[in-house]
């Protein structure tokens, strides 16, 4: 196991190398000048200059590399271009009203998903099968954009079960009032595709030669869904649920917060 573990651990090395050398040359190449952003459209060439030397745009590309290299390596991503404040403190800041939603919304989805995944690979080919395949991929050809202004105009604004808005500094009235809606309606949105998905991974798992096996000893057959098969089904759940982490809360509810955006393309 720590053979495997230390084997996965250096194969990351050249990934993440090459998402850093993806991510700097395509804001180098496709992101333009942020100093042109920063002077404004009333700016001269000698401002924009200015600009440029501040941020160590004016240096060869190699050393523009190194010092980005350097940010990631000490998650030093420079400061907000409209506010000033430090990249870092934001994270800070943002960061735990992304859990409050995010952690008991991925852990309720995932439960939820993967009992009903290893309901419908139970009984697959079924009609309550097929009916509920249809109901799901009706549900994820409707934009999310439509789930979030019907559940805010119909449960809050016209019930008034939830608030439309709001938090606070208190961590249980944010995950006791402000919460659970927006908790709702991303369950919505995310039990259909997720099951889909997780039924896939069950379904993958069923023909397998030592479900058979297991089947042929006697064992009865939630001992076989549940044990045998689940116990292996979640090997890529788990790592679906940790992409999902990263996504959400890294790129989904921190870095593309308009305030969050770091000074410069490589984080200066």
């Amino acid at each position: 196991m720590s053979a495997y573990i230390f084997r996965r651990i250096w194969q990351m090395i050249p990934t993440l190398a090459g998402v850093i050398l993806l991510v700097f040359f395509l804001f180098n190449w496709i992101g333009g000048d942020p100093a042109y952003v920063l002077a404004g459209l009333f700016s001269n060439q000698e401002q924009i200059d200015s600009i440029r030397a501040e941020l160590g745009l004016d240096q060869p590309l190699a050393v523009q590399l190194w010092i980005f290299v350097k940010q990631v390596a000490t998650f030093n991503f420079g400061n907000s271009w409209t506010t000033g404040e430090s990249v870092a403190d934001i994270f800070a800041t943002r960061l735990p009203a992304s859990l409050t939603l995010m952690a008991p919304l991925l852990i309720i989805e995932t439960l939820i998903a993967l009992v009903l995944a290893l309901g419908l690979a139970w009984v697959r080919g079924s009609s309550i099968d097929r009916g509920t395949m249809v109901v799901f991929t009706a549900l994820m050809s409707v934009s999310i954009l439509v789930f979030i202004i019907l559940g805010q105009y119909v449960l809050a604004y016209r019930l008034g079960w939830f608030p439309v808005q709001g938090w606070s500094d208190d961590y249980w009235k944010n995950i006791s009032t402000y919460a659970p809606l927006p908790i709702l309606l991303g369950l919505v949105v995310s039990i259909a595709p997720n099951t889909r998905l997780f039924r896939s991974f069950v379904l993958d798992e069923v023909d397998q030669d030592y479900v058979r096996t297991a089947r042929a000893k006697g064992l009865s057959e939630p001992r076989v869904m549940f044990v045998h098969v689940l116990r292996n089904a979640l090997i890529p759940v788990i790592t679906f649920v940790i992409r999902f982490v990263a996504w959400c809360f890294f790129v989904g509810k921190i870095l593309w917060h308009p305030r969050c955006r770091p000074r410069n393309h490589f984080g200066c």
